[in-house]
């Protein structure tokens, strides 16, 4: 469960933290056929889009345990679909996710899936915000002009005297592990 961070008005919709745009299947599409999207797209789920329903990686290992990959994808997936505006604040996803005890919520935008915003999109965004506050009080880098920097994902680490924008491994956000954080 993610931690219940209360957000302004002034917060992140929903919207700015989902990835986009959302891939979706039809509901007979073999789950095997499902499997290969999700790898080579580098995906977490996919909407079934007539179904009314969310497949993810582990729904298809769990497939695939059963012997059923061959299965339409309608008989993996997880229905109804939990969803949330797009201009819904990180926060009702965040208590969305807390409620269903799930790790993706579909974004729609109207009836229409626009994206997926999944706690790994929460966690990267909360990580980058808090490196903010963070720097503010701080008051900026440690002696010797270089601070070291964790990425959030994969936890590669660098030194550099300012805050790298992405980790070069993964492309996800770098946080700032030299300043204590009590």
């Amino acid at each position: 469960t993610l931690p219940s961070v209360r957000m302004s008005g002034g917060g992140h919709p929903s919207g700015d933290v989902m990835t986009e745009p959302a891939r979706s299947v039809a509901a007979d599409t073999p789950a095997r056929e499902v499997a290969a999207v999700l790898l080579g797209e580098g995906i977490g789920s996919v909407v079934v889009g007539d179904a009314d329903g969310i497949v993810t990686k582990t729904d298809i290992l769990r497939g695939s345990e059963d012997g059923r990959l061959d299965a339409p994808v309608s008989e993996l997936m997880t229905s109804p679909v939990v969803a949330v505006s797009r201009d819904a604040d990180v926060q009702t996803a965040i208590d969305h996710m807390d409620a269903y005890e799930i790790k993706r919520l579909v974004v729609e935008d109207g009836d229409e899936a626009v994206g997926v915003v999944s706690t790994t999109d929460i966690r990267r965004t909360l990580a980058t915000d808090l490196d903010s506050v963070i720097g503010m009080f701080a008051g900026g880098a440690e002696s010797g002009g270089e601070n070291t920097y964790e990425c959030v994902s994969c936890g590669t680490r660098v030194t550099a005297a300012s805050k790298p924008g992405t980790c070069a491994d993964c492309d996800a956000p770098m946080r700032n592990i030299s300043m204590p954080r009590n």
